[in-house]
């Protein structure tokens, strides 16, 4: 379970305490159902909304993603942030990348900006953050930084200017590209898209695919049975609690992600794409082959020191057995 840093639990806290539970429970409800519209942010109280309902669930899967690829992360000194909110992803960079300097953070929305600054104030030293009002789709370039993120925008983006975006993005991106998007069909379906176009001019996939070559997973994504997609498990403040007058203590997040690099990858790994069965005596994988096959793996107790193996095996981890 993805726990929030104290520093930004306590940030949290400060922001929130001042406003009445009532009014940030009724602009929680106004902001789920604008998403469910394809409608955005709209005042301030949908911000303070954002906060407590959906910034510890962006920086619990933005830090699931860097731990899934924490190897790749070593040499990355500078990170853009590109749509960056309030500055989720740069906590959970600053937890993840043990090299990481500096971090540039590109958002539009002014309020969402002064929020972002005021959350991170004097909490993520020793890291330098560069907080910029820029529009990403009105933007020629971006500045060339270790690492480039995009992370819950293309979902917000018409197509051409998501073609615009992955473009310049993967342009700066000196060594990685991530995209995280909703677990959703949709949210999968942006990936596609992206992947495509990026693999098209000649980036590598580095995660979750262990190939380069198309989706297995578009004939069952068009037919709307299934896609890719993760989860990770993510424990509720006591605003979230409240506002989502929850019972548990935590809520799953789904999440599709994407990884792609200028340069070439060395031995893919497969890896599992779907939540493990584990049953009496064995455990049923479902992969992602490196040879672009998607294979469902029995594997038994007579299968020796692989079975261990398999019963603690993940969703979403790599398979190298």
């Amino acid at each position: 379970m993805k726990t929030l840093p104290l520093k930004l639990s306590n940030a949290i806290d400060r922001e929130l305490a001042p406003l009445s539970m009532d009014k940030l429970t009724a602009a929680c409800s106004d902001l789920t159902q604008r998403y469910a519209l394809g409608q955005f942010i709209d005042n301030q109280l949908h911000r303070q909304a954002y906060i407590a309902a959906r910034l510890p669930a962006t920086y619990g899967v933005s830090q699931e993603v860097f731990r899934r690829i924490e190897p790749l992360l070593k040499p990355v000194k500078s990170l853009l942030d590109l749509g960056a909110g309030m500055g989720s992803l740069a906590w959970a960079a600053h937890e993840m990348m043990a090299n990481l300097e500096r971090v540039t953070l590109f958002e539009k929305d002014v309020e969402f900006l002064r929020l972002g600054q005021h959350l991170t104030q004097e909490n993520l030293h020793p890291l330098q953050l560069a907080w910029c009002r820029h529009d990403i789709t009105k933007e020629d370039i971006f500045p060339s930084h270790d690492a480039v993120v995009l992370s819950y925008v293309l979902n917000e983006l018409s197509l051409n200017e998501q073609t615009h975006v992955l473009e310049k993005a993967y342009e700066a991106a000196d060594n990685l590209l991530i995209l995280i998007e909703p677990g959703t069909p949709e949210g999968f379906g942006h990936i596609l898209k992206a992947r495509q176009l990026l693999t098209e001019r000649g980036a590598y996939v580095i995660a979750p695919c262990s190939h380069n070559a198309p989706c297995p997973l578009t004939p069952t994504y068009k037919e709307g049975k299934d896609w890719c997609h993760f989860s990770v498990r993510i424990p509720r403040g006591k605003y979230h609690m409240r506002v989502k007058d929850a019972a548990l203590p935590y809520e799953d997040e789904k999440y599709s992600y994407l990884v792609v690099s200028p340069h070439p990858v060395s031995d893919p790994k497969a890896r599992v794409i779907k939540a493990p069965i584990r049953k009496t005596g064995h455990v049923i994988l479902d992969l992602c082959m490196q040879n672009t096959e998607l294979e469902r793996r029995i594997i038994s107790k007579s299968d020796g020191k692989i079975y261990p193996k398999a019963r603690a095996i993940d969703w979403g981890d790599e398979w190298n057995w």
